[in-house]
């Protein structure tokens, strides 16, 4: 089940959802370059995945971008459509199977979160979470490990 928004920001942008995955509506699952979903995953409501950092570091970038975006949505083109991605630091994004993802929880470019691991409610993923673990906070933090399933 898909009540989500998917957001590709380029050609390059691809997302993958495994089987008997369940996405919440009001998550946001925005790619530049990938994000993939295991099987038997669960993001609530109001999730935010982004495989990308939007705009550059350096501010006269970040200016240059909001000039050609006003220009762009003036002239009726996307307002993505002549977005600079030289200066982005743009890294995929993989959620493995068996994955919980609390409500307003926000997982950043360059995650991977293993199989079985549980995020908490509004934590901010900025690393690789072990597999078999809960992680909540800004930014998560290791709260406790889970016991693998044996079946």
């Amino acid at each position: 089940m898909i009540g989500n928004r998917f957001v590709f920001e380029s050609m390059q942008g691809a997302i993958r959802v495994g089987d008997r995955t369940y996405i919440s509506p009001g998550t946001s699952i925005v790619s530049r370059s990938q994000v993939i979903i295991g099987s038997d995953v669960m993001i609530s409501w109001q999730v935010q995945i982004m495989d990308h950092d939007a705009h550059s570091q350096d501010w006269r970038d970040r200016r240059a971008d909001v000039l050609q975006q006003n220009d762009d949505f003036r002239a009726g083109r996307d307002f993505r459509t002549n977005h600079k991605w030289s200066n982005v630091e743009v890294a995929p994004i993989c959620i493995h199977d068996k994955v919980w993802i609390g409500f307003g929880a926000v997982i950043l470019k360059g995650v991977t979160i293993g199989e079985g691991a549980i995020i908490g409610a509004h934590s901010v993923v900025t690393r690789d979470i072990d597999p078999w673990t809960v992680w909540a906070g800004n930014p998560a933090r290791l709260v406790k490990g889970l016991d693998k399933p044996t079946d």
